[in-house]
């Protein structure tokens, strides 16, 4: 019989502040000009600088670690290759949806050489809501777990981000991508913020639902 899961607040709470600690290093070391492999301060799309204090290389730890005590405590999900599939496909629709509609020219992403305003943002916040949903189809307790744990992880990057702005710190938080310029009627922080609440709550559910299943995987059928 499956034991009781474990609450997702119980799950979530030291992730949520390994990852606020990782925010407050990463602003830290870029206003003070720390080592640049670790504290990038490049623009989006401005020359690979991997940054390896950021919260990107949680993801898959931290998924990894949920998918584990999920499925140790409650056996779920009763086939994780079903919902490793779910989760790809939900990757699938947010990617290849991506590239396929910047082919057909309904987004596009301005950059060093054909530099602009973004187009098509609307079409971008559609797939991420559609792939959100078939993701969370396919293993509800973790797909839950990943999204509470990325709203507590972003927040503090919006919140970072008003800060940056409003006292002119000069961190990766407030550069626009190479090449951007903002939509008419658009301020920065406005068009800052929305991806830390949108495309990386969805990138998160991504790369964690595919780790978290990697963890069910070593777990073994748990929930005994």
């Amino acid at each position: 019989m499956a034991n009781r899961a474990p609450g997702v607040w119980s799950l979530v709470l030291v992730p949520a502040l390994l990852s606020l600690v990782v925010t407050i290093l990463r602003l830290v070391g870029e206003l003070q000009g720390w080592n640049d492999s670790w504290f990038s301060n490049v623009a989006p799309s401005g020359g690979f600088k991997p940054g390896f204090m950021g919260l990107v290389w949680l993801i898959p730890i931290f998924g990894f670690w949920f998918g584990l005590r999920l499925r140790r405590a409650t056996g779920e999900p009763p086939k994780v290759g079903k919902a490793a599939l779910r989760f790809l496909i939900g990757a699938a629709i947010l990617i290849g949806g991506f590239f396929g509609l910047t082919a057909a020219g309904l987004i596009v992403m301005p950059d060093a050489t054909n530099p602009g305003e973004p187009k098509g943002l609307g079409y971008s916040l559609a797939l991420a809501g559609l792939a959100a949903i078939v993701m969370c189809t396919a293993w509800w307790r973790l797909a839950k777990t990943l999204i509470v744990y990325a709203f507590l992880a972003r927040i503090p990057v919006v919140a970072v981000t008003y800060l940056a702005l409003r006292n002119g710190w000069e961190t990766h938080y407030t550069r626009l991508p190479v090449g951007t310029t903002l939509p008419e009627g658009v301020d920065s922080f406005t068009f800052l913020a929305t991806p830390q609440m949108t495309f990386w709550i969805v990138s998160t559910l991504m790369l964690g639902g595919l780790f978290g299943c990697l963890g069910a995987v070593v777990a073994g059928r748990g929930g005994k």
